[in-house]
């Protein structure tokens, strides 16, 4: 029993507008991302700086988006979604303008950082803002129409992109890039209404950042959905960390071909959010995430037995590895808002902690998929077995727990 229970929010759906907003805030830093890396080489080159250098910029602001949100948390609740949300987009609107002036590489890693900061704000709001006004089932739904968003970015940014970068620069990125803060600014001025709870802004006053993390971190329940979720996404992580040399140096793939492979598994996540939004017309969302537990699993089994055997080549290890990444559409959305659901007046928080999980996450199987083995296919099985087995801990609890009406 969580101390949230459906009210009448969960009979109502989102409005157009709402959902637009949204989706907005939420593709924030997948756009910011994933619309630079081409620019990547010609920008390092004209600022003077190396390949390290470089690399460190994408560092830099990965590392802002994860301490981002820890700060983002408990502001939203003690302040207010609007308020945050709208530092949160003139932060990023300066930051953006900077990189557009930047003169070096060193002031491109900082500003890239403090961008990834204002950026991540969409996050952290975009979740709160879900679970002000929809309970737990029905925002389970609406956060697949959220990750369904989040996951073109690594579909269209890169092809823009490219575009920008060939007819206009690397800094024609940067100014595409105001332009679409100025867009998210002005959405948030004239077009978001605050949704903050009165119950969520008299907890907040009550107590600090500190004990607000602390109440969840010690709460078993949001921590046993997020490390699902940090779990779940971790086997997604682990394919973007091994992808490039595995298909291209192993496999000999071609560099054109590379993107679509890439693309095709996150049209799978879009496609299994889909999926999940239809199951949960029926389906409990802690059902629906047993069962992508168990796909990503019993995929992960798959794809460990074609790694050791080498049977079916490179298309042994992308079929199976294909269901991995579409759990996240059943098994992230439904964690999500598993975790949101368990204490309503620390949203901010329990949102900032899912948020930064991903990316400690991330940054754990980068480094496991570089060391456990030096062969790549093999070290991408082992990590994301490991997840797949990790993520189906808490969910097939949870079921049991049901079960027997616990």
């Amino acid at each position: 029993m969580t101390r949230s229970s459906p009210g009448k929010n969960d009979q109502h759906h989102p409005s157009a507008a709402f959902l637009a907003l949204a989706c907005a805030l939420t593709t924030f830093p997948p756009v910011t991302g994933d619309i630079y890396l081409p620019a990547l080489p010609r920008l390092t080159a004209d600022l003077a700086g190396t390949a390290a250098q470089g690399q460190h910029t994408l560092a830099g602001y990965f590392l802002g988006l994860g301490l981002g949100q820890l700060f983002y948390g408990p502001m939203i609740d003690r302040i207010g979604r609007k308020p945050v949300m709208l530092f949160g987009a003139i932060l990023y609107l300066a930051a953006t303008i900077g990189c557009f002036l930047a003169g070096s590489i060193d002031q491109m890693i900082v500003l890239r950082f403090i961008q990834a900061v204002g950026a991540c704000s969409g996050v952290v709001v975009s979740a709160a803002i879900v679970r002000d006004r929809f309970a737990h089932q029905e925002s389970a739904r609406v956060f697949s129409m959220l990750l369904t968003a989040r996951s073109l970015g690594p579909l269209l940014a890169p092809i823009v992109g490219g575009v920008l970068v060939t007819f206009f620069g690397w800094r024609g990125v940067f100014a595409a890039l105001g332009v679409f803060g100025c867009a998210i600014l002005l959405a948030v001025v004239f077009g978001m209404s605050e949704t903050r709870p009165e119950a969520v802004a008299q907890r907040a006053c009550q107590e600090s950042p500190v004990r607000a993390y602390a109440g969840v971190i010690t709460d078993g329940r949001i921590m046993g959905y997020v490390l699902t979720n940090g779990l779940n996404y971790g086997s997604m992580f682990a394919w973007i960390t091994a992808a490039p040399f595995l298909v291209i140096k192993v496999y000999g793939v071609p560099e054109l071909w590379f993107g679509w492979i890439f693309g095709a598994l996150a049209l799978g996540i879009t496609i299994a959010a889909q999926i999940n939004r239809r199951l949960l017309n029926r389906h409990r969302a802690d059902v629906v995430m047993v069962w992508g537990a168990l796909l990503a699993a019993g995929a992960a089994f798959v794809l460990m037995t074609a790694v050791l055997s080498g049977f079916g080549g490179i298309y042994g290890v992308l079929l199976p590895l294909f269901l991995v990444v579409c759990s996240l559409g059943l098994v992230s959305t439904n964690a999500m808002a598993g975790a949101l659901s368990i204490d309503p007046t620390r949203t901010g928080s329990v949102s900032a902690m899912v948020g930064t999980m991903q990316f400690l996450f991330a940054a754990l199987v980068a480094w496991a998929t570089g060391v456990v083995s030096s062969q790549p296919a093999l070290a991408l099985a082992i990590v994301v077995l490991v997840c797949a087995l990790g993520a189906m801990i808490y969910p097939l609890a949870l079921h049991r727990r049901h079960r027997h009406g616990t």
